[in-house]
């Protein structure tokens, strides 16, 4: 439901298609969730993905940062809430906070671009200033999504994932919620089982598009039992160019 134009509230329920084997929200299920009312809202002002193609322009997520204090269970619903702040440049920032029965289980805060639909290359925003005049100005996360440096050292190959038709979004490239995908699917079972992530974080770094050739990387095989912090990512074999980096706060189920 849309409260006003600067505030966007939705709710969604917890079920089957977005669970995991935990019975619980999935980090991949609330990743959609999130780019799900970003183009909702997005539409609603005037700047959603049609409203941008007859421009000649597209969105694309740079970087996103996610932390939980809880995770919904199967049946239960959540209250999304989202604004977008004041453009700067070529960067516009859009927030999230995360409610069930009225109390807060979790915030994100993401930036975006818009890259030129035949160039691929990014544009400024002043083209947009008007659809943005509802950004909120009174309140803002007290966390931003920043600049996600790796280990230098222990980080060990995984797998390599061949870009399949099925990874990729209208935009034609690997949608953004992909990159997580691949990354958990390193993660051995047991471990996956006994940790549960408090904070997401990613970069994403270049396009990704069918039959790109992708090697993952992660320093989970070097990571103690002390240890909280996991880091992923991804390099275009055939372009060598990293694609996305990733890193992950745990703690125990």
């Amino acid at each position: 439901m849309k409260d006003n134009l600067t505030i966007f509230s939705k709710q969604y329920d917890i079920n089957t298609l977005n669970i995991n084997s935990k019975k619980q929200l999935s980090l991949l299920g609330l990743l959609g969730i999130i780019q799900d009312i970003s183009a909702e809202h997005a539409y609603h002002l005037g700047f959603g993905y049609e409203d941008m193609k007859r421009q000649g322009f597209f969105w694309v997520l740079i970087r996103q940062k996610l932390k939980m204090e809880s995770w919904p269970a199967w049946h239960q619903t959540i209250t999304v809430k989202t604004w977008s702040q004041p453009i700067k440049s070529f960067y516009a920032i859009r927030e999230f906070e995360l409610f069930t029965d009225d109390k807060k289980i979790g915030a994100c805060s993401t930036t975006w671009m818009i890259l030129d639909s035949v160039k691929r290359t990014p544009k400024e925003m002043h083209n947009l200033e008007g659809s943005f005049a509802n950004t909120r100005k009174d309140y803002r996360l007290d966390f931003k999504a920043g600049k996600v440096v790796m280990p230098e050292h222990a980080m060990h190959f995984q797998q390599e994932v061949d870009v399949k038709i099925s990874d990729l979004d209208m935009n034609n490239h690997v949608n953004n919620i992909k990159y997580s995908q691949w990354a958990l699917d390193t993660v051995p079972f047991g471990k996956y089982q006994e940790y549960v992530v408090s904070e997401h974080e990613i970069n994403f770094m270049s396009e990704a598009f069918l039959n790109d050739k992708i090697a993952l990387y992660s320093n989970l095989p070097s990571v103690s039992e002390n240890d909280d912090k996991v880091f992923f990512y991804g390099k275009n074999q055939d372009k060598k160019k990293n694609v996305f980096i990733i890193r992950l706060k745990v703690c125990r189920q």
